[in-house]
């Protein structure tokens, strides 16, 4: 990102300039992956309101607001679907540039291990390989070394619903017969940074309402 030694933005850096000047830098972030974009294909997207539609927007992760440019494509093979994310590099918050995550938050939707996305034979385990019936499915483990199995997400949601009533309302785990009021102490909860805002923010709202404080981050484990 072209940025003075004070790290404020040099004024009068053109588009041009600035996605030549990142594309490098995106390359080395992305590795590789599909998030690494070219400067000129970029420009593309800029130009070519037929084919693309692109769509100004933040980040989904994280609290510092960094704008980004979503690109949904309009016509040909991937019409309707998102092809490209870049730094809005017009946004005061970031000026254009973006964290690993959210240069690689292209792969929330368009990654091939997204629940359903594999077609045919999985490269791991067929158990695993797509199939409509389990299009919402994940995979589970009963125990630590046991086999993977598949449930539906309704299932699971049902079962992970059901464990918690239980705990909560249980001598053991929950509610404290003399004092007649829930020990909200006997279940601990795990933030995941896979999670975007909006589902931390829907989770936090579930603990709160649970009542616990024991509430931690895999960054901290």
């Amino acid at each position: 990102m072209a940025t003075k030694d004070t790290g404020a933005p040099v004024s009068g850096v053109t588009r041009r300039d600035f996605l030549k000047t990142t594309a490098a830098a995106g390359a080395a972030v992305g590795c590789g992956l599909s998030f690494a974009y070219d400067p000129e294909k970029a420009l593309a997207y800029e130009t070519d309101t037929t084919n693309f539609k692109v769509t100004y927007t933040t980040c989904p992760y994280c609290s510092a607001s960094c704008g980004q440019r979503v690109v949904k494509a309009l016509t040909g093979a991937n019409a309707g679907k998102v092809v490209d994310i870049y730094g809005d590099f017009e946004s005061p918050m970031n000026s254009g540039g973006l964290c690993a995550k959210g240069a690689g938050s292209l792969q929330l939707v368009n990654n091939t291990r997204r629940i359903g996305a594999w077609a045919g034979t999985h490269p791991v385990n067929n158990t695993f390989a797509y199939d409509a019936g389990y299009a919402d499915g994940i995979a589970y483990r009963r125990v630590g070394n046991g086999a993977w199995s598949k449930v539906t997400l309704d299932a699971a949601m049902a079962e992970i619903a059901s464990g918690l009533v239980t705990a909560r309302a249980t001598d053991a785990a929950g509610w404290d017969p003399a004092n007649k009021k829930y020990n909200t102490k006997g279940v601990a909860f795990f933030g995941s940074s896979h999670m975007n805002n909006e589902s931390n923010y829907i989770y936090r709202k579930l603990i709160a309402t649970f009542g616990t404080s024991n509430v931690e981050h895999q960054a901290r484990i």
